[in-house]
C-alpha cells in the first residue's frame, strides 16, 4: 500500500505538468479556512460546508504560502490515482484473478460522471472513494484497526459514510472487546470535528446541514419527487455495460454482490436526502457509483465468459465499453481547459490587487465584490473572511468583475459611481470609495 501510495503521488505531481492545479470552490473555501485555523482565526459563516479532513490538511499547507493551493490539489489528485488503482485490485479479486475485470474496475471509476474533473479541481471524491475501497481491502485482509482507521478518514470526507461505519463499529464492538476504548473514541471525535468547528467558527452547529440544503438550480431536490431524480442522476453516472454488469453480477459474480449492495446503499442514501431536503447531487452518489462500476466489471466480464463464443463475445465487449466511455473520453481535453482557466484567474487576481494599489487601499474603500462561485477565491487572496465578499455591489466598495469560464459573461454588473480602477488579464477592478 505505500508503495501504491508513493506512486499515485508521483502521478498526481506529473499531472500539472499537462492540467493546471487550479482549485474549484470548496477548495478555495477549504485553502482559506485552514489559513484561518493556524491563526486562530476560523470564520466558516459563509461558503460551502465544512469538512474536517480537507481543512485540516489545509491547515498543514497553510504555512507554505502560495505554494499551498496547487499542493492541495496534487493531495487532492493523489487520492484519485490511488481510487483508480485500488479499484483495479479491488475488480481484479471480484472478476477471478482476471486482468480484464480489473481494467474495466478501474476504468469504470476513472470515468464515473464528473470524476476526472473534480479530482482535476481539488474536490474530495478521490479521497472518498480510495479511502472507502482502502477500507474494504484492509477489512479482509483481517486488518480491523487500519480498515477502522481508513473509514475514520472516510467519514471525515463524507457524512454519507457514517452509516457504513457505524455498522462497521458494531461488528468491532462485539468481535474485538479490546478496541472499544477506540470505537468509543472514534463515535466522538467524528462529529465533535464536524460539529465544533461549524460552532467555533460561524456560532451555528448546524451551518453546514443548512448549507446543504441550499441546492443549485436543477439539482434533484428541486425536482418533484427528489429521490427518483437523484437515483436517475446516480444511473447516469456510469458507463451503461458497467451498468449491465452489474446486473449481471447479481446472479454470475458472488464475490461483487457485497461491493454492489454497498453502493447501492449508498446510492439509495443520498436519495433519501435528497427527499429530506438535501440537494442529492449527482457528485455525492459518486462513491456509490464507483462501488456500482466495480461490482460490473467484475459481472460483465462474468456475463461473456457464460457467452458462447469465446473469441467474439470479448471483442465485442471490448468495443461495446469503447463506445459507451467515447463521450466521456471526449470531455477531458475540457477539464484541462477550465482548470487552465481557472488558474490564470488565480494569477491575474493576485497581479490586479497589486496593480489596483494592494489589500490595505482595496478594503479602505470599502466591501469587496465578486461574481458568484468567486468568493472563497477572492477572500483568500483578499486575507478576509469569507462573509466580508459581497455579491450586489453598492458603494462604497472595490468590485472584483470577471468571467467564471471563457464563455461567461463578466460579472458582477457594477455601473456608476463605481469607475475602473485597472484591467488586468482576466479580472476588472471598479471603485467607489
Amino acid at each position: 500500500m505505500t508503495r501504491g501510495l508513493l506512486a499515485a503521488l508521483g502521478v498526481a505531481a506529473l499531472s500539472a505538468l499537462l492540467v493546471a492545479p487550479a482549485p474549484s470552490y470548496d477548495p478555495w473555501a477549504w485553502l482559506l479556512w485552514g489559513r484561518e485555523l493556524t491563526a486562530l482565526e476560523l470564520s466558516t459563516a459563509e461558503g460551502p460546508a465544512f469538512k474536517p479532513l480537507p481543512v485540516a490538511v489545509c491547515a498543514l499547507l497553510a504555512p507554505l504560502g502560495g505554494a499551498a493551493p496547487a499542493l492541495w490539489v496534487i493531495v487532492a489528485r493523489t487520492g484519485a490515482v490511488l481510487a483508480v488503482w485500488l479499484a483495479f485490485r479491488l475488480g481484479r479479486r471480484l472478476g477471478g484473478g482476471s486482468i480484464a475485470a480489473g481494467a474495466l474496475a478501474a476504468a469504470g471509476v476513472a470515468l464515473c460522471g464528473g470524476f476526472p474533473g473534480y479530482a482535476a479541481a481539488g474536490a474530495e471524491t478521490g479521497w472518498t472513494i480510495a479511502l472507502a475501497l482502502a477500507a474494504a481491502e484492509a477489512w479482509r485482509g483481517g486488518h480491523p484497526r487500519a480498515a477502522l482507521a481508513c473509514g475514520v478518514g472516510c467519514a471525515l470526507l463524507r457524512v454519507e459514510a457514517w452509516p457504513f461505519l457505524l455498522v462497521a463499529g458494531i461488528v468491532l464492538w462485539r468481535r474485538r472487546p479490546q478496541d472499544r476504548w477506540l470505537l468509543a473514541a472514534c463515535a466522538l471525535a467524528i462529529p465533535a470535528l464536524w460539529f465544533v468547528p461549524e460552532l467555533l467558527g460561524s456560532g451555528d452547529l448546524l451551518r453546514s446541514g443548512s448549507r446543504a440544503r441550499v441546492p443549485n438550480p436543477g439539482q434533484p431536490a428541486t425536482a418533484a419527487v427528489p429521490a427518483l431524480a437523484a437515483l436517475r442522476e446516480a444511473a447516469a453516472l456510469l458507463l451503461w455495460p458497467l451498468l449491465a454488469g452489474a446486473v449481471a453480477a447479481v446472479w454470475l459474480a458472488r464475490p461483487a454482490r457485497g461491493v454492489l449492495a454497498a453502493g447501492l446503499a449508498w446510492i439509495g442514501l443520498v436519495a433519501l436526502m435528497a427527499q429530506a431536503g438535501f440537494s442529492g447531487e449527482p457528485r455525492y452518489s459518486l462513491p456509490g457509483g464507483a462501488l456500482v462500476a466495480i461490482a460490473g466489471a467484475a459481472g460483465l466480464v462474468a456475463l461473456v465468459r457464460a457467452v458462447p463464443g469465446r473469441l467474439v463475445a470479448p471483442a465485442l465487449t471490448v468495443l461495446v465499453v469503447l463506445a459507451a466511455a467515447a463521450p466521456k473520453l471526449a470531455d477531458l481535453p475540457g477539464v484541462r481547459s477550465d482548470r487552465a482557466w481557472a488558474q490564470g484567474m488565480a494569477a491575474d487576481l493576485d497581479r490586479a490587487i497589486g496593480a489596483a494599489g494592494g489589500r490595505a487601499r482595496l478594503l479602505a474603500c470599502g466591501r469587496p465584490y465578486v461574481g458568484e462561485l468567486r468568493g472563497p477565491l477572492l477572500a483568500y487572496h483578499l486575507r478576509v473572511e469569507k462573509r466580508r465578499v459581497g455579491f450586489v455591489p453598492a458603494p462604497p466598495g472595490a468590485v472584483f468583475r470577471s468571467r467564471l469560464h471563457a464563455a461567461a459573461p463578466p460579472e458582477p454588473a457594477a455601473g456608476p459611481p463605481f469607475a475602473t480602477a485597472v484591467r488586468e488579464g482576466r479580472w476588472e477592478v471598479r471603485v467607489a470609495c
